[in-house]
């Protein structure tokens, strides 16, 4: 069996490493104003990614067109880095908050849609993209006495993959120590996690006891991928979310975070879909109101955009076929 190949250890690794383990240690969460400061820090990262801001502003410009002038874009690449900067040192609280301290990092604005959902006893099936404050997301509603499963893709990549593209998904003690760290703070909250090998059966179970099952929608994992129309593009998505809704009768809530310059980052919540039985219809209603968010907050979506871009020769499944660098997404193109 050949070995997975150890990626050389870097500065930029080094950095990570201190940034989730020892510097994790000293920030609690009633240190709000040292955070508030901290992030400021975002300008480093902005100015050390030379090689991704020409990517995401690239991203950006074919998925908003003339939406925003030369000069818009810009500034959603800068704010992209500013948000992201800030969620990820605010992930730093995650498994030090409590039910009394989680309302300073997140704010649920559409609370009742929730409830409504859950009150029909169907169990929910939320939805969101990978923007904004995801895993604060998660905490406010497992810290609020929600009963919530998130289902994805965690740990390092499969050994078969990691060992075919090394140059962007090899690791190495570092890299290990932060996945590590990273993991056992969320497995701190009250949430669960349920890995992409967990049999279907038990997804139904937790629906039909009534809980929420959370799945990011643009996700790049899976083994079924629709192509839709999105942002402009035609994306490539896995139909998962619908087709779990459509067959067990719950309810779709759809969700979107997004980070004001002041203040806690705040989670929209949707009206409650219900699925019918056309998984395809359902998909395309909840692309309509995520893609509404998105372009109110567009910059909440870059470094997504940006992350899809650089794995997109990884599977047969880029984030937007404009963008594959070989014919192998065709498979999926429905004639």
């Amino acid at each position: 069996m050949t070995e997975v190949p150890t990626a050389p250890t870097t500065p930029a690794d080094l950095a990570r490493w201190a940034f989730w383990v020892p510097f994790r240690r000293m920030l609690k969460p009633s240190y709000m104003r040292v955070i508030r400061t901290l992030h400021e820090g975002w300008r480093a990262q902005y100015l050390t990614a030379r090689n991704g801001r020409p990517l995401m502003m690239d991203e950006l410009q074919r998925s908003f067109g003339a939406l925003f002038t030369e000069e818009g874009y810009q500034a959603l690449v800068r704010d992209a880095y500013r948000i992201a900067w800030r969620v990820h040192l605010e992930e730093l609280m995650l498994g030090k908050l409590t039910p009394d301290t989680v309302g300073q990092f997140m704010r649920m604005d559409g609370r009742e849609h929730l409830d409504d959902a859950l009150s029909q006893g169907r169990g929910v099936v939320w939805v969101y993209p990978h923007a904004g404050a995801i895993m604060m997301m998660l905490a406010w509603l497992s810290l609020n006495g929600y009963e919530y499963t998130q289902y994805a893709a965690r740990g390092l990549a499969p050994e078969e993959v990691a060992k075919d593209h090394p140059e962007l998904l090899a690791s190495n003690r570092w890299r290990e120590a932060v996945r590590d760290a990273r993991e056992k703070n969320e497995d701190r909250l009250p949430a669960k996690f349920l890995t992409l090998q967990t049999s279907a059966r038990v997804l139904y179970r937790r629906l039909a006891e009534n809980e929420i099952v959370g799945i990011a929608y643009d996700g790049r994992i899976g083994t079924r991928w629709e192509p839709v129309d999105y942002l402009e593009r035609t994306a490539l998505l896995n139909p998962g979310p619908y087709r779990l809704a459509c067959s067990t009768g719950a309810l779709v809530v759809p969700a979107f975070c997004h980070t004001p310059p002041d203040g806690p980052a705040v989670c929209e919540v949707g009206a409650p879909l219900e699925p019918g039985k056309d998984w395809r219809a359902l998909m395309k209603r909840v692309l309509k109101i995520e893609q509404a968010w998105i372009r109110r907050w567009p910059e909440e979506y870059g470094i997504w955009l940006l992350h899809a871009r650089i794995r997109n020769d990884i599977d047969d499944h880029p984030l937007f076929i404009d963008q594959a660098e070989d014919d192998r997404h065709k498979r999926w193109l429905h004639t």
